[in-house]
């Protein structure tokens, strides 16, 4: 069973560092957790001293969170290595969350006011409105013919 949790441990220390290469740290071949939770460290303070706007803070402050979890799993040294990989999981979702902060902010939601009309969110003649869902699957065919 160790064996599994071990293979685990590994796979998604491999999986955060390359998440963490995705916001600009070096790569790290072999990486341990404490090497991890210090790139993220490093990352997150790169990434709030940004004056590239409030998302960029925002995912520095999801950076120094996930350095954070990865700091709690370092302290276990891999003796409850469950505990290490609940806690690597937990990093890797503030990461996913902190990937997707940056991704919302790279395309915003066009403002549906500025749109034509037929355009907007609900396809309607004006934005809000809602839109006829048939209409938008063009005429009705006909179905098979029903048994006599």
């Amino acid at each position: 069973m160790s064996t599994w949790w071990e293979r685990r441990r590994s796979a998604r220390l491999t999986e955060l560092a390359y998440a963490l290469e995705l916001f600009g740290a070096e790569p790290i071949e072999d990486p341990g957790v404490g090497e991890l939770a210090r790139s993220a460290e490093d990352l997150a303070a790169e990434y709030r001293a940004s004056d590239r706007g409030p998302v960029v803070h925002r995912t520095g402050d999801l950076l120094e969170q996930a350095a954070a979890v990865l700091h709690t799993a370092d302290r276990f040294r891999g003796a409850l290595i469950p505990a290490v990989n609940h806690h690597l999981r937990c990093a890797a979702t503030v990461l996913a969350n902190a990937r997707t902060c940056l991704q919302t902010s790279a395309f915003p939601i066009a403002d549906a006011a500025a749109l034509p009309p037929g355009d907007g969110p609900g396809r309607g003649s004006t934005p809000g409105e809602p839109r006829d869902v048939k209409a938008s699957y063009g005429p009705a065919r006909p179905g098979p013919s029903a048994p006599s």
